[in-house]
């Protein structure tokens, strides 16, 4: 039998699943509690007291990001053993090539949009940014590349500008001009 608790946080991860789906299709405006409560199929009143307006929603989607880049970096490092592959394997996890991590990107790139003027989403973003960091310095460990601030203050830039890049460039087209940008980037740092 299932707990309230454990009711409640099923039904807060389906509508957080919903909220990004609103996102990557129609926008950030879009986002309205309404919106979602019917997109996720659960009654305007049950999300009230646990996501009572707009600004809540947005800080709960993007505080899902950083977990599931962990997750999925977490996973990959016990399955590589270090060197340019792990370098390329972690760097490329971040970057928008498959439909999940597509629609990571366009929350990623709609809601730190919204962090610039939004206080409340400032300091998820500044997670969320320290995680894409904190897989960037992985990446450069995996390349025997330790305590260099401007390489990792390099990569961490272009990884943002080739999320931005793909997410612009359309679904229609190949994402494969970024990973040779990636794979250049990693032999001018030591792979």
């Amino acid at each position: 039998m299932t707990t309230n608790a454990e009711n409640i946080r099923a039904r807060d991860t389906r509508v957080i699943a919903a909220a990004w789906r609103i996102i990557a299709r129609e926008g950030v405006l879009a986002l309205t509690v309404k919106a979602l409560a019917d997109e996720a199929g659960v009654a305007v009143s049950s999300m009230r007291y646990t996501m009572p307006s707009q600004a809540v929603v947005r800080e709960r989607a993007l505080q899902a990001l950083a977990p599931r880049i962990r997750d999925r970096v977490t996973a990959l490092s016990e399955d590589l053993d270090g060197g340019p592959e792990q370098a390329r394997a972690l760097l490329s996890s971040l970057l928008p090539l498959d439909a999940e991590r597509r629609l990571e990107a366009s929350v990623l790139v709609a809601l730190s949009a919204c962090a610039l003027t939004e206080p409340g989403l400032q300091p998820i973003w500044r997670e969320v940014d320290g995680t894409v960091r904190d897989v960037c310095a992985q990446g450069l460990r995996a390349l025997g590349v330790r305590g260099d601030v401007v390489a990792l203050d390099h990569l961490h830039t272009l990884m943002h500008g080739l999320i931005a890049q793909l997410m612009n460039r359309g679904e229609g087209r190949s994402p494969q001009w970024a990973v040779a940008v990636l794979d250049r980037e990693l032999l001018r740092s030591g792979g």
